[in-house]
């Protein structure tokens, strides 16, 4: 609000009578004064006996008057003195309040807010192509979280994905009682799924009652990504991570972890979707099995118990009838996910007959077309996705660990262009750090001006074309660039790998560029051995909203994620420190150099062109939970969106609804 309306609205008000009152008081002046204050003649020479008597009787009026005023100033003032010692009373008892009180106030509120919404109903989406994994300990690919999130837990989970705020899941409490020690208490009636494919496994362990080992044993996995038969695994994607864990303590219900240093990002982590809690009987005794997909290698703690995972064909879940947060959680009796419509006319066809009750395409201009059609029963929600698209150089091997031709790559990128092309203008750059991490990345105004993204491209073009040159470019012959599979296998993005190869060839005058596909099963492989082609697609998902962990993940020396082998004193040296700040304006800082340092070194590979948004169109009996009326979560909401989302099915835009059933337990 702007001071000058704020003064306007303010000058506007009327004034009580009492508020007169007390500002006249606090002047020195009584009524009997304001009624003496008038008009006169310096003459009284004149005056009649009359005029005396009727002006010590107005004087005597007067006195009366303002006697009566102080009376009732002093009442007011005692009534005020009374409030003051109510109000002071109340903070008092609120402050009083057992800590036992208050968790029954919060339950209350909670319960009240449960009551505005309704119970039953499936909900019904469109599912992914691939699923390389069961084990969300395995994967980089959010497709597999949209499925495990709704039956498995975590230690705590976000209430905001986009502001990182925390509640408990697994953990009902923790505390941090030193900056290198957190303690999580675990949640008492929590059990392993009793029913379902998961629980009828051999190896299973179904209905018994989680345990701080289950916790430790998801926790040391991982850190020494190490799987049961002794075998190093190097796709454990969160090693780097709980490698930060020094040591574990237990006692009954609590789990102490002890940090190798202080970490201001840790505790963040633990509600990191991909951080879910597998049981060690029937993940562990199906290692060997990790990319079979299907619905017995799946058991949970969490809401929903998996019932179908049926790649290709279709999945579901149903309400676990044994959840500890029953009757308040979950709101829905299940979810169904239909078979991937190759067929983006399909996909429509599906939503506007209630097959499916949401619906997103790379197109916006289908989305905004079937609002308008059915303006009334529909809603339009915007949000970023948090699958960067990027391109990656293999800076690691030859030639491209010439910087030169790294960074004349990244000039050679039009960002914007690509977001004008294959999402009509809706999207914003990103540098190192993206745009929806807004905290800790370089602003838009900033990146206008800096190289490679600036708004002025024939200047980028320029010096990227003076590199190629100068370091060989020419000489190196065809060069393959890779668009993943799934990214043109959608039709509005089909033209993807002629138009990243036309963008290069414009950019350096040649005809060396050739854009061609392969698939994430063979993509990914090549990242963890290094050994990959350029590359062009989305990466995996940011994860949490602080930046620093990311940063740390792709820049530092050995880092899981440091596909370019990149190792630098500086750059190590300075995210670190930045991890263990707990002052956000000087880790905000550092944060921001590393990402200019390695802007001036052709990002080293890693070039990071752009996070865009993309409409949501649902009807309006789907309640699903959101950052706002028009906006959605930015970051994976799946966890949430387990506990909050709700149908309402008496909505008159629920008639002729044709929601298929989940394959029941």
């Amino acid at each position: 609000m702007s001071e000058r309306s704020y003064w306007q609205r303010m000058g506007r008000k009327r004034m009580s009578r009492r508020g007169i009152l007390r500002a006249s008081a606090r002047a020195g002046v009584g009524a009997a004064g304001l009624a003496l204050v008038g008009c006169g003649d310096d003459d009284d020479d004149g005056q009649s006996v009359a005029q005396v008597q009727q002006q010590q009787q107005q004087a005597q009026q007067a006195a009366q008057q303002q006697a009566m005023q102080q009376q009732q100033q002093q009442a007011m003032q005692q009534q005020d003195q009374d409030q003051q010692a109510a109000q002071q009373a109340a903070q008092q008892q609120a402050q009083e309040q057992t800590a036992e009180e208050q968790a029954e106030q919060q339950a209350a509120q909670q319960q009240a807010q449960v009551s505005e919404k309704k119970y039953g109903g499936y909900f019904v989406e469109q599912s992914a192509n691939v699923y390389e994994t069961y084990d969300a300990q395995r994967t980089v690919a959010s497709p597999v979280l949209q499925v495990l999130a709704r039956v498995q837990s975590k230690l705590l989970r976000f209430s905001n994905p986009d502001t990182g705020e925390l509640v408990g899941d697994l953990a009902e409490t923790w505390e941090t009682p030193d900056s290198t020690t957190i303690v999580l208490h675990l949640r008492d009636g929590v059990n392993w799924h009793n029913q379902g494919p998961g629980a009828n496994h051999p190896a299973a362990a179904p209905g018994r009652a989680l345990t701080t080992e289950d916790i430790v044993w998801n926790i040391d996995r991982q850190r020494n990504k190490l799987l049961e038969s002794g075998e190093e695994a190097g796709n454990f994607g969160r090693s780097a991570y709980w490698g930060g864990v020094s040591s574990i303590d237990q006692g009954d219900m609590s789990v102490t972890l002890n940090l190798v240093e202080p970490d201001a990002t840790f505790i963040q982590g633990f509600a990191n979707e991909f951080n879910l809690i597998n049981q060690p009987e029937l993940v562990g005794g199906t290692e060997d099995q990790y990319t079979e997909v299907d619905a017995s290698k799946v058991i949970g703690t969490g809401p929903n118990i998996l019932t179908r995972w049926d790649p290709g064909e279709g999945i579901s879940c149903v309400k676990n009838p044994d959840f500890w947060d029953l009757p308040n959680r979950p709101l829905l009796d299940g979810w169904v996910w239909v078979q991937t419509f190759q067929d983006p006319n399909a996909y429509r066809i599906a939503f506007e007959q209630k097959q499916v009750d949401s619906m997103t395409d790379p197109d916006p201009n289908t989305i905004f077309a079937i609002h308008d059609d059915r303006i009334d029963e529909t809603f339009l929600t915007f949000q970023g996705v948090a699958n960067t698209v990027a391109i990656f150089t293999p800076s690691n091997k030859a030639p491209w660990n010439d910087l030169r031709l790294t960074r004349a790559i990244d000039l050679a990128i039009n960002r914007r262009q690509l977001i004008q092309q294959l999402h009509n203008g809706l999207g914003k750059v990103s540098g190192p750090v993206t745009w929806m991490q807004e905290a800790w990345a370089i602003p838009q105004e900033d990146l206008e001006t800096m190289p490679g993204y600036r708004i002025d491209k024939e200047a980028d073009l320029e010096e990227a074309r003076a590199l190629w040159d100068a370091a060989g470019g020419p000489e190196l012959g065809q060069i393959d660039w890779v668009t993943s599979e799934l990214w043109a296998s959608r039709a509005a993005w089909s033209a993807t790998p002629g138009i990243i190869a036309e963008m290069f060839n414009q950019a350096f005058n040649t005809d060396q560029f050739n854009g061609i596909t392969k698939p994430y099963l063979e993509i990914i492989p090549s990242w963890i051995a290094k050994d990959f082609d350029p590359f062009f697609s989305w990466i995996p998902n940011i994860e949490i909203p602080d930046a620093r962990a990311d940063m740390i993940g792709a820049f530092t020396t050995g880092a899981g994620s440091n596909y370019w082998d990149i190792s630098d004193p500086y750059i190590d040296e300075t995210l670190i420190a930045a991890k263990q700040e707990l002052d956000y304006e000087t880790a905000y800082q550092m944060v921001r150099d590393v990402q200019e340092y390695a802007m001036e070194r052709g990002q080293f590979g890693r070039s990071i062109c752009y996070n865009y948004i993309y409409p949501y169109i649902g009807y309006n009996y789907n309640k699903i939970e959101k950052k706002s009326e028009e906006e959605g979560w930015n970051f994976l909401a799946v966890s949430l969106q387990a506990f909050e989302h709700w149908l309402d099915l008496d909505d008159p835009s629920a008639a002729d609804r044709q929601a298929p059933s989940p394959v029941p337990l």
